[in-house]
């Protein structure tokens, strides 16, 4: 698949996100030459045209609806795309195989801020920024007590996204608040394209080969918030979207024996299961939803492409509840009941299930039925996510 297609279809993962962020500029008059109204480089495009084409009335000059540094844009086709602009240097990353050529490295994707500016921080709660090569902020609750280590959630954005993008789409810090649980916002790293990624598995998403070792990066993060803050060693947990579900499960088989428990939303894992080193019980929240345009519940390939498969999410919860010494059977929980957790669905739309497994451990599936990869999820969402991590600890 080449580069502009794979734009193409990532816009899809982050059009939902980018739309609560940006307002399109191409309707409006810009100081650029080009009349109100006019599709023009550089003016933001809607994600939704992301791969569509145009003619301008104004130059005669073919442009195209593309993805730039993350941003749905229209470009003059075959013009160079503006430079990617980097804040830090590069992570370490893996050297090549031997007589292959050498990926460019990754740089450290970085924000202007991590949380929406609109996010009230509770009294006495306060960020932190763990520095180096690759920055993660951190909230850490007034609500903690003296003397009593709290729980950690370690949140992952998706492919193209950011960290901000993701607290868009499920704000986990009031919660954290409330509860007080530490919460780590990590950003990935940028690939040759501009485009944000974990590497997480080999269908997903370190598409130029880098190499960065994502796994250790983010069990490094634990250590140094650890340092920070004391944390509940027993009560460590990954939540991710997309990429970053990709890379919950994959930081979760390479430290089974640290990590208590992950959520999953709209991602997936290792169609070669035996690639998962897991040898402890972990918790795992599986939620998907029946419309998603890019992960679907029956497996298949990122991005459309053979060489990128993925299992479906009867596989990869299957294979996890082997691990967690759970049966095959599978129950509906609270059965018949369905719950309201996306408010751009009427009603309540998401049902549960879960193998049946040994005390303090499970494996759960929620599915949205309707539900798209960049659901708009609610604040009782966001309670039932927290609900099911604290309910487990290693």
């Amino acid at each position: 698949m080449n580069v502009t297609s794979r734009r193409a279809l990532a816009a899809l993962s982050a059009g939902a996100l980018l739309s609560t962020l940006l307002t399109s500029s191409a309707s409006a008059a810009l100081d650029d030459g080009y009349p109100p109204g006019e599709a023009a480089p550089g003016r933001t495009c809607g994600t939704d045209a992301v791969g569509r084409k145009t003619v301008s009335s104004f130059t005669g000059k073919a442009l195209s609806c593309i993805l730039i540094n993350g941003v749905a844009r229209w470009w003059i086709d075959g013009d160079p795309l503006p430079a990617v602009e980097v804040a830090t240097p590069a992570a370490s990353v893996a050297p090549a195989a031997s007589g292959a050529p050498k990926a460019a490295p990754p740089v450290a994707a970085t924000d202007a801020f991590m949380w929406n500016k609109g996010v009230k921080v509770a009294k006495g709660s306060k960020f932190i920024t763990i520095a180096g090569d690759r920055p993660a902020q951190v909230l850490i609750p007034g609500s903690l007590k003296a003397k009593v280590a709290a729980p950690l959630i370690v949140a992952l954005h998706g492919f193209t996204a950011s960290t901000s993008e993701l607290m868009s789409l499920m704000d986990l810090s009031g919660e954290a608040n409330k509860r007080g649980v530490v919460l780590a916002v990590p950003s990935g790293t940028r690939n040759n394209d501009g485009l944000t990624f974990w590497n997480a598995t080999g269908s997903c998403c370190d598409f130029n080969g880098s190499g960065v070792d994502d796994s250790k990066y983010l069990m490094d993060l634990v250590k140094q918030v650890s340092s920070k803050v004391s944390i509940d060693q027993k009560r460590i947990y990954f939540v991710g979207h997309s990429n970053g579900g990709f890379m919950s499960y994959t930081v979760a088989c390479n430290n089974s024996d640290k990590i208590a428990a992950i959520v999953n939303l709209a991602g997936s894992t290792y169609a070669d299961s035996s690639l998962c080193n897991a040898d402890h019980p972990v918790s795992v929240l599986q939620i998907n939803g029946t419309a998603d345009e890019l992960i679907h519940i029956a497996g298949g390939n990122v991005f459309d492409d053979p060489k990128q498969p993925y299992p479906s999410v009867s596989d990869e919860t299957s294979f996890w509840a082997g691990v967690n010494g759970c049966t095959s059977k599978i129950s509906a929980i609270a059965k018949g009941a369905k719950f309201n957790y996306e408010s751009a669905i009427a009603g309540s739309e998401t049902t549960k299930s879960a193998y049946k497994c040994p005390k303090g451990v499970a494996v759960e599936m929620w599915t949205i039925a309707d539900g798209h990869h960049v659901p708009k999820l609610n604040s009782a969402f966001i309670s039932a996510v927290f609900d099911f991590l604290l309910a487990h600890k290693k």
